[in-house]
């Protein structure tokens, strides 16, 4: 199978869109870790729908329901992430293989790093 086209924005800008729902809650009390903690998730989500996608079956999302337990359906934030997943970000492919979460006195910057899903060795 050949590699789609991905899109031209950097994939930190992409996740921090993507990651909206769990950011709203971000505020001046928020601990760095807790910050760290939402990305995370937010790229844990992402990345399963992109292999589940490329390798044509949903064992990676089946995995998170089973570790999310009810918080999968029941959290309004990882459902958001879910639904904007699907909604919103569906065509985009690419994987993240790592990010990092930086601070300083603005706040946080995401650096995040995007691979080809179709040429990882690691699917």
């Amino acid at each position: 199978m050949s590699s789609p086209s991905f899109p031209t924005r950097k994939i930190s800008e992409t996740i921090i869109d993507f990651a909206q729902p769990l950011l709203a809650q971000v505020d001046s009390t928020t601990s760095q870790e807790t910050i760290r903690q939402g990305f995370l998730i937010a790229v844990t989500i992402w990345n399963a729908f992109v292999m589940d996608r490329v390798n044509g079956y949903s064992d990676y999302q089946t995995l998170m329901r089973k570790q999310l337990g009810e918080q999968w359906e029941a959290n309004p934030v990882i459902k958001a992430l879910v639904e904007r997943r699907l909604n919103n970000f569906a065509d985009d492919m690419r994987l993240v293989a790592e990010h990092q979460v930086l601070f300083d006195a603005n706040g946080y910057r995401l650096r995040a790093a995007a691979s080809d899903p179709y040429t990882s060795t690691r699917r």
